[in-house]
């Protein structure tokens, strides 16, 4: 497959810039003000995957119900790994659409026993 042939429109200019500020109670804030919220999209299915495990656990491994069981708890994670994928691709999107400029936070991360 060769997508070199087809035209994509460019978005129009705005002129406008943002500055974003990742975070863990909100997942981004905007300096224009805008807060975007961490949905914690495992944490609410938590209960749910857990179940899927224990019952997954007591099966015999190799069993057909065992992998029944197994394809129900992958399922879930795929489930939660696609609620997150979704929502960053749309916030992703916003932003790429509405400004010219984007800047992110640059965050040092220190390793343990480096001596700093």
């Amino acid at each position: 497959m060769c997508c070199t042939d087809v035209e994509m429109e460019t978005l129009p200019t705005t002129g406008a810039m943002i500055g974003i500020d990742m975070g863990l109670k909100a997942f981004a804030i905007t300096s224009d003000g805008m807060e975007y919220p961490n949905h914690k999209r495992l944490a609410k299915s938590q209960k749910k995957l857990a179940k899927l495990q224990r019952q997954l656990s007591r099966k015999s491994k190799g069993s057909n119900r065992w992998e029944k069981a197994r394809v129900k708890a992958a399922r879930l994670h795929e489930h939660v790994a696609n609620q997150r994928n979704d929502m960053l691709h749309k916030l992703s999107t916003d932003f790429v659409r509405n400004y010219d400029l984007i800047a992110i936070e640059d965050q040092v991360v220190w390793e343990a026993g480096c001596g700093r």
